[in-house]
């Protein structure tokens, strides 16, 4: 039995010596790498924040005060120190615990996050409320070096000075390893700035200076020199310098992984008069040498062998994301003007192809997907041919910019939302969901959905050719099986795929729904007309009216929120032609927010798999309500 099964959490980390606190991490690392072999998950950058998960536990006393995970994939530790040990085995599953901070699971879960740079945000209004409260207790976000690069994290950095009692922003910085004169170097520097005697005797030679003629420039500058020369000596980007005059006290750069560093850190920040941001260099993947030497394909993956950091199963099957790349690398070998642009996901929208071919026409903005959208539009005014590839998802955090830089101007800017659709194991915060309803209620914009790899290919084509706004949708993972006869695609033209002019039922399907749906009726024998809407604006209203003249019964199916989705885009044009026909829509409702789980699990939860399908009909063919 060990200390994390004999501990209460997170209140008895406060009376363990340093050695106990080093085994509870050694016990954290153990089992997030047994959880995640067997479930999948995030493994890398969850093992680069066990001691500093530790220390910051060890060091504040949730959930009085309140800890703030950004983005939330790096919470495995969190979750283990605060009750859910048990629970750990189930994360990412069907029924089970999230792998993402979520307010209705914990309490000492603050505020959910599954997209990056709110942390800070969220912290700032969690501290004003507390000073408006005349209440006491620390706030501290975590936050990544590439995610504080977003745009939200500084405009919530520059409303620092709203608040008034102890906040903390931890700065955990994995681009660097740590060696050894660094973090020497550090030691000495950060005792020194977090050592009250020396805050003291500061404070007293800055009074002193002050009573010179001319002193209080002097004062102000001496500081200023001293801040630049420790930046200069350890050679690390002078991030301090920067934060520093933006209001924070900064302290680091430390070893994450040094335990009583951390918690020296944040102790002195509790008391601290000034907000504080401590800066801490972690090794992603850390203690576990697999992940260490390759933290990207560990930073997401499924099961694995612990023993040997290899997959379970070997993919085979070419995805989506596959189709896209090498149909990009393809175009981009012809047209000379095509730029691809992608937010932190290089790897993950299929795109390292592309920058490895063509490095002067790929661009990584990082977690700034709004700058991507309105720097596409910049290169689009150009005669440049963007392409965006951003998950459906993180896409959403951009849509002022898709409507007033994009598609207000009507540019050729052509936006690829890989993951649309529902993601699984992941949840909520990544279910690509909401893309058609937000996309096709803006002007200008042509939005398609293909339903197998080569359609995917031949509206890359079209998008990349078309004066205006584009956004293709396509789900996570393989491309069917199925072969169809091959379509040219003509803007605002769907495809007829089945049809049978007796049936008096006709099936509109987009995207990933249309190979499920025509599965089920050739092997049912369905009569049944098939429509592969291909595109959801323009709509193909002479194809829609064609068929309602015909039949009883119009069924949608979509992966994604009917309303406003296919079913609303249907059930609109059937309304304004006054037409009495019936509709009956598979798809999301809606209303709640779809949890995590397997794909196969939510498909059959939601009634999107085959049987749901059969099902649906059966009972619309034989006329059943």
């Amino acid at each position: 039995m060990g200390l994390l099964d004999a501990l209460s959490l997170p209140k008895g980390l406060k009376d363990l010596t340093e050695k106990e606190l080093y085994e509870i991490a050694g016990e954290c690392r153990n089992k997030i790498i047994q959880v995640v072999a067997e479930n999948g998950g995030h493994l890398s950058p969850n093992l680069g924040v066990v001691e500093l998960t530790v220390a910051i536990h060890a060091s504040l006393n949730s959930p009085k005060d309140k800890i703030i995970w950004d983005v939330g994939h790096q919470a495995y530790t969190h979750k283990l120190l605060t009750g859910r040990y048990d629970r750990l085995d189930t994360i990412r599953q069907s029924n089970g615990i999230s792998g993402f901070p979520k307010r209705t699971e914990s309490e000492h879960d603050i505020f959910g996050a599954g997209h990056a740079a709110t942390s800070i945000s969220a912290a700032l209004g969690i501290a004003k409320a507390r000073d408006i409260l005349g209440e006491k207790f620390a706030v501290l976000s975590v936050i990544g070096d590439a995610s504080i690069s977003s745009g939200e994290a500084f405009e919530a950095i520059n409303n620092v000075h709203a608040i008034k009692g102890p906040f903390i922003v931890i700065l955990n910085d994995n681009e660097m390893s740590i060696s050894e004169s660094v973090g020497v170097v550090s030691d000495h520097i950060t005792s020194l700035r977090y050592n009250m005697l020396y805050r003291g005797f500061k404070k007293k030679a800055e009074s002193i200076i002050k009573l010179l003629p001319k002193g209080a420039p002097l004062a102000v500058s001496i500081d200023k020199l001293i801040t630049r020369t420790k930046h200069l000596l350890i050679n690390y980007k002078k991030i301090g310098v920067i934060y520093e005059e933006l209001g924070f006290r900064y302290l680091g750069p430390i070893d994450a992984h040094n335990i009583p560093h951390v918690m020296g850190a944040i102790n002195y920040a509790k008391q601290a008069p000034e907000p504080v941001i401590i800066h801490v260099l972690s090794k992603k993947g850390h203690g576990y040498l697999p992940a260490e030497k390759d933290p990207t394909k560990f930073h997401g993956l499924g099961k694995f062998n612990p023993e040997t950091g290899e997959p379970i199963t070997k993919k085979n099957k070419l995805s989506y994301t596959d189709v896209f790349g090498d149909k990009l690398v393809k175009l981009a070998q012809k047209n000379k003007k095509i730029v691809a642009i992608t937010a932190a996901m290089e790897d993950g929208t299929g795109l390292a192809k592309f920058k490895a071919k063509f490095p002067e026409h790929f661009v990584d903005v990082g977690m700034s997907e709004e700058h991507a959208l309105t720097f596409a539009a910049g290169l689009a005014v150009q005669g440049m041919r963007p392409v965006v590839a951003i998950y459906s998802t993180f896409m959403q955090r951009s849509f002022d910019q898709i409507v007033h830089d994009v598609a207000l101007q009507n540019l050729p800017v052509v936006m690829i939302m890989d993951r649309a659709g529902l993601v699984g194991e992941d949840g909520p915060t990544h279910h690509g969901v909401f893309d058609i309803n937000y996309m096709r209620m803006i002007p200008n914009m042509t939005v398609l959905a293909p339903k197998d790899h080569r359609e995917l290919e031949l509206m890359l084509e079209f998008a990349v050719a078309h004066n205006g706004p584009v956004s293709i949708r396509y789900p996570k993972g393989d491309v069917p099986d199925i072969s169809f006869k091959e379509n040219p695609i003509e803007n605002g033209k769907a495809e007829v795929l089945i049809e049978n002019k007796k049936s008096k039922v006709t099936v509109f399907a987009c995207g990933s729904m249309v190979c499920p749906v025509y599965e089920v009726i050739t092997e049912n024998n369905f009569q049944v007309n098939l429509v592969n809407v291909r595109f959801l604006k323009p709509f193909d209203e002479a194809l829609l009216k064609q068929f309602v003249k015909g039949s009883d019964v119009i069924v949608t199916a979509e992966e994604g929120v009917i309303s406003g989705g296919l079913y609303g885009i249907v059930s609109e044009l059937i309304q304004k032609d006054g037409v009495n026909v019936r509709s009956y829509a598979i798809g999301i409702d809606g209303e709640s927010f779809v949890e995590h789980g397997s794909k196969q699990d939510l498909f059959k939860k939601l009634g999107l798999d085959k049987e749901s399908i059969k099902n649906v009909l059966i009972k619309v063919v034989e006329g059943k309500k």
